[in-house]
């Protein structure tokens, strides 16, 4: 089952919300920027990596964190009983 998540990185706190709970696809990120949340959509490609989708959705500030949001979301995004 994915579960939803909170990391923080260089201060900032990134809220991922799943939207598949049987496997891991399509996750939602939530994120307070210039006083505003806002949020952006990261989804797995064929090789199962997360990649940000959607055209500057993602603050450019935070798109060179995209493997680490990934590596994330591969070991915090699944609970195995």
């Amino acid at each position: 089952m994915t579960v939803n998540f909170t990391i923080e990185l260089d201060g900032v706190n990134f809220r991922f919300h799943t939207m598949n709970r049987v496997r891991l696809q399509l996750y939602q990120i939530y994120v307070q920027h210039e006083g505003k949340e806002l949020r952006f959509h990261m989804q797995a490609d064929e090789a199962g990596e997360f990649k940000i989708v959607g055209d500057h959705v993602c603050p450019e500030t935070y798109l060179h964190l995209e493997s680490t949001f990934s590596d994330a979301i591969k070991k915090l995004g699944e609970i195995t009983s």
